[in-house]
């Protein structure tokens, strides 16, 4: 007759716990790495830690700390007695460019024109052969209609390349109409995808604005155009000038990088 087995160790009582405290517990973690080394406990926890619906709350509450800004192209780290300053002096002669890693060609040329929350914005445009009165002109105009866009996590070297604006919308802004443009990063509109983003470009003419808005959510271009001066006598007739508030909600966002 064959010994009986030994019983199987009682469980730990933390496995007993239910998922909804687990996760009350997971989010009072301080730091990802912490929250790194509780998924590798058990496949249990891995479980719960890896769901998506989690990582949104926990990011939520614990968004990457500030560890500098940018003056331009330059990178101003954090200093004492500001807590990220420690972390900040890893980032001493750190390479922001994005340059060594983005495609480029003898004639394409990459240039820095916005940064937030992590992430830099550089435009490629084609490197002009000559100069002249006619090329200064039309510049900013073939700028607009040929640069290529680029959206760069410069600290983990990664990058998309955004898709041209289609040309339908290209032409609702005309070359002699052009006065002013302006293209910068904003934050995603959906709270629950912190890690999206949006690119607006907005372009003034001289009778209208048209703010061209690419969002990483579903990876095209819209557009939103209000005429100037119907919006400057009666803006509430025009709700589509919710622009004002789009660009004053983007550019209000802090400038600068996190370790994400």
């Amino acid at each position: 007759m064959a010994p009986p087995q030994p019983a199987p160790p009682p469980e730990t009582p933390i496995f007993r716990t239910p998922d909804e405290l687990l996760h009350d517990i997971f989010l009072r973690l301080p730091t990802a790495a912490d929250l790194a080394r509780a998924s590798a406990a058990c496949p249990s926890f891995r479980r719960l830690i890896t769901d998506h619906a989690f990582l949104r709350r926990y990011r939520a509450l614990h968004p990457p700390p500030l560890i500098g800004a940018f003056d331009d192209t330059a990178f101003i780290p954090a200093q004492p007695p500001h807590p990220s300053a420690v972390a900040a002096r890893a980032f001493a002669g750190f390479d922001f460019s994005c340059s060594s890693f983005l495609p480029s060609t003898a004639s394409l040329t990459w240039s820095a024109i916005d940064f937030l929350d992590g992430r830099a914005l550089l435009a490629g445009a084609p490197v002009p052969r000559k100069r002249g009165s006619s090329h200064l002109r039309n510049l900013q105009y073939r700028y607009f209609s040929a640069r290529e866009l680029a959206v760069c996590d410069p600290v983990h070297r990664r990058y998309i390349l955004l898709p041209a604006v289609p040309g339908d919308l290209k032409a609702l802004v005309s070359e002699p109409d052009l006065l002013h443009l302006e293209t910068f990063l904003a934050p995603g509109e959906d709270e629950e995808e912190p890690l999206s983003f949006r690119v607006m470009c907005l372009v003034q003419c001289r009778t209208d604005m048209v703010l061209l808005v690419f969002s990483s959510l579903d990876g095209q271009w819209h557009s939103l155009a209000f005429d100037l001066w119907s919006a400057a006598s009666d803006p509430l007739k025009h709700p589509k000038d919710g622009l004002s508030q789009i660009v004053s909600s983007s550019t209000d966002a802090s400038v600068g990088i996190s370790p994400s």
